[in-house]
């Protein structure tokens, strides 16, 4: 193995060899909706194409595939809030800070329900295709603390890494990331400025990979929450964990769709009032998980 061969920023280690960790509020599964509001630019190719151009083109502008978000926001986002209405407070925005712009009245919604920001890139593009990440960093965080206060954490557009990104996170005073979905409960990572905490984060309860990848049947987002929903119930039992649920407006908050998010949420609600299960934000996880393993010491991880 070369050295110089790239690693996952955290030591290799099976999860239930992690530390034991106590239940929140008596809760051992924690999900947390993380729901990514997005700005997707007519100037540049679409992140992703529900409609491909005619001939395989790529085309500037891509108004059917701009459309389709800004239909979310528009359309499927006030869908969203209701149906996320009975988690309360209790739901993490993955939020690009362009949209505070572009769609203020999306931004006045998100401050009116008081869900957390955290923050996700200045717009729907990959970090590796700017030339200075650092900067495109800083004012991401910037005009989002402008906003809704300063940003804790982070979730990179498409969940990518540059071999700097952790560094520069920390560097703008971020301390969790969701970007390095490697396992079922936090951990700390590594970087040249310190350690960041890990999230988790899921390709597979996600609308993404579920509807616009997989191109599973409606109903399968629903059908995954809820089988996992009974299978970390379980296992929680023996070390607590995270559930993420990864949401976005223009996939879920479809006239067909939005009985999903009911389903899934009512689901989350009946659980928790068995005490098991909790609702909870990005930060409320980083706290919680802090307070018992503390960051180890500079350019180590665990």
């Amino acid at each position: 193995m070369s050295p110089a061969e790239r690693r996952a920023p955290a030591p290799f280690a099976l999860s239930g060899d992690g530390p034991r960790l106590i239940p929140l509020a008596g809760a051992s599964v924690l999900v947390n909706v993380v729901l990514n509001l997005e700005h997707w630019t007519l100037d540049r190719p679409m992140p992703r194409a529900a409609l491909p151009a005619p001939h395989g083109l790529t085309v500037v502008p891509d108004v059917a595939n701009h459309s389709w978000v800004l239909y979310g926001l528009r359309a499927g986002l006030p869908r969203l809030a209701e149906a996320l209405a009975p988690l309360g407070r209790a739901v993490t925005v993955a939020l690009n800070a362009d949209v505070i712009d572009h769609y203020p009245q999306v931004a006045d919604l998100v401050a009116d329900l008081g869900w957390e920001v955290v923050a996700h890139g200045v717009r729907q593009q990959s970090i590796q295709s700017y030339d200075d990440e650092a900067a495109v960093v800083a004012a991401a965080v910037s005009r989002i603390a402008d906003r809704f206060g300063a940003p804790r954490g982070w979730l990179s557009p498409g969940m990518n890494q540059s071999d700097d990104s952790l560094a520069h996170l920390a560097r703008a005073g971020l301390v969790f990331n969701h970007d390095w979905m490697i396992d079922d409960r936090p951990l700390w990572l590594a970087s040249a400025a310190g350690p960041v905490l890990g999230l988790p984060y899921t390709l597979t309860l996600n609308d993404v990979t579920t509807y616009q990848v997989g191109l599973q049947a409606d109903g399968a987002l629903a059908d995954r929450t809820l089988r996992t929903l009974v299978r970390h119930r379980r296992e929680a039992s023996d070390n607590p964990l995270v559930m993420p649920v990864g949401l976005h407006p223009h996939i879920m908050g479809t006239a067909h769709r939005i009985g999903e998010v009911e389903q899934i949420v009512a689901a989350i609600c009946a659980a928790a009032a068995e005490g098991d299960v909790r609702a909870v934000t990005s930060g409320e996880i980083h706290d919680w998980y802090a307070a018992q393993v503390p960051a180890p010491a500079r350019g180590a991880a665990s």
